[in-house]
């Protein structure tokens, strides 16, 4: 199938997918001079691709300090540069999941994000051995502290359902020798220093996927990252993501035969999933993410008016129900229609009337078409007749009577609130 559209909606797709939300400036880069909207589109997939990880912003500093260090990361999210390694730390931190609300120490968490974005893009094998002895995911599913006496299932059971090989692939035999073989650590709270204890770890053999041996961490990722199923689960859940839709089992084992010949390098199969046809012509088709609603959102209303503060409080994604570090469970955010509920709409109107107030007025493209600036700034170039209408009838309501600066705050809450907004 060929992707139909126009270059700025197809572009704006791409970085919808791919950085965490579009704003004006990116879309019109990849448009401007572009010889087709499918070669605009390419410009911008091959930027994503090709963006390294973010450095470490000074507000994250001082990661001993929620503030400073949450703010850090939305900043990287919302920055003009974060692209597809921004996109995918947040997918990981979304698959490891960890809550603050059991750890409390940031900085503890904050080396795990820090894990994360190291492998974002790089070799998955080497992310699974890092979350496996990652001190607050130890502390999260009750790794640290479990003993060959009373070894506590949590993490090895979570490592193949949620990880890597996925439901209905594994036994409950097999979640009771994954904990026998990772018995034996400790974690120190205050230095997160992790420690093997071999008076409290397995002393004899276990069975684990059909593994037998005196097993331990190593062995432990090793079977699991050699199961059949792993390539496929892991390749899904990012198509998933990426694509909006889930692959069907053919799709999701070729690309997890790429997965493994690549050996679990995650570049190549994003690349094969994004350079595919179904990744262009897939547009519209799942809910905005929170967290992608906010960024998207604060773009639309940038830039703020020079008498107004231009720092943006994040804790609005608490009420939006996607705040770092506190996913609901170890299964992450769901990618679902829970997102489409009236409560986000509740919260995000008041969140939208709350910042319009610090916004600089739209810009009308050539003509002075108000609402097509309105459209432009919130980067919707596919919106229905419906949606097009009431952006036209609202903006009559107040003409002659209002400023252009309160008939540009009208049109933004009210695009920002369309059915089209609220999806990826």
């Amino acid at each position: 199938m060929v992707a139909t559209g126009s270059s700025e909606a197809l572009v704006a797709h791409v970085l919808r997918r791919l950085a965490i939300a579009p704003d004006p400036g990116r879309v019109a880069r990849f448009v401007q001079g572009a010889a087709s909207p499918k070669a605009a589109a390419t410009a911008a997939i091959d930027w994503a691709l090709s963006t390294a990880a973010r450095p470490i912003l000074p507000a994250q500093a001082r990661p001993d300090k929620w503030d400073a260090a949450l703010i850090g990361w939305t900043d990287n999210l919302r920055s003009s540069d974060a692209g597809l390694h921004e996109r995918m730390t947040w997918f990981w931190h979304g698959h490891f999941a960890t809550s603050s609300d059991k750890i409390g120490n940031q900085p503890m968490l904050h080396a795990q994000q820090q894990l994360l974005r190291t492998h974002a893009m790089g070799n998955f094998a080497a992310l699974v051995r890092g979350i496996a002895t990652d001190p607050a995911m130890m502390f999260y599913l009750d790794m640290a502290g479990s003993t060959i006496e009373a070894p506590n299932e949590n993490f090895a059971r979570e490592l193949m359902e949620l990880y890597t090989i996925g439901p209905g692939n594994y036994t409950e035999a097999d979640v009771k020798a994954g904990a026998l073989a990772l018995a034996g650590f400790e974690v120190d709270y205050n230095t997160a220093k992790v420690t093997k204890k071999p008076e409290r770890s397995l002393g004899g053999e276990v069975v684990f996927l059909g593994r037998r041996g005196r097993l331990g961490v190593d062995e432990v990722v090793d079977t699991v990252l050699a199961h059949e199923a792993t390539g496929p689960f892991v390749a899904g859940k990012i198509y998933h993501h990426l694509v909006g839709v889930r692959p069907t089992p053919e799709r999701a084992a070729a690309l997890g035969a790429i997965f493994r010949s690549a050996k679990f390098e995650i570049r190549p199969l994003v690349e094969a999933i994004v350079r595919s046809d179904e990744f262009l012509t897939s547009r519209l088709n799942r809910p905005r993410l929170p967290i992608e609603w906010w960024v998207a959102a604060v773009n639309a209303m940038q830039p703020f008016r020079a008498d107004q503060d231009t720092n943006v409080n994040p804790w609005i994604l608490n009420d939006l129900g996607q705040m770092p570090h506190r996913p609901p469970n170890a299964a992450g955010w769901p990618l679902s229609t829970r997102w489409l509920a009236s409560d986000q709409y509740v919260s995000r109107a008041a969140y939208t009337r709350s910042l319009s107030w610090r916004m600089q007025p739209i810009v009308a493209p050539a003509g002075g078409d108000l609402v097509a600036g309105a459209l432009a700034r919130c980067c919707l170039y596919e919106v229905s007749g419906r949606t097009m209408n009431i952006l036209r009838e609202s903006a009559l309501a107040v003409a002659g009577n209002a400023d252009e600066l309160t008939i540009s705050r009208r049109l933004i809450t009210t695009a920002l609130l369309s059915p089209e907004f609220s999806l990826a």
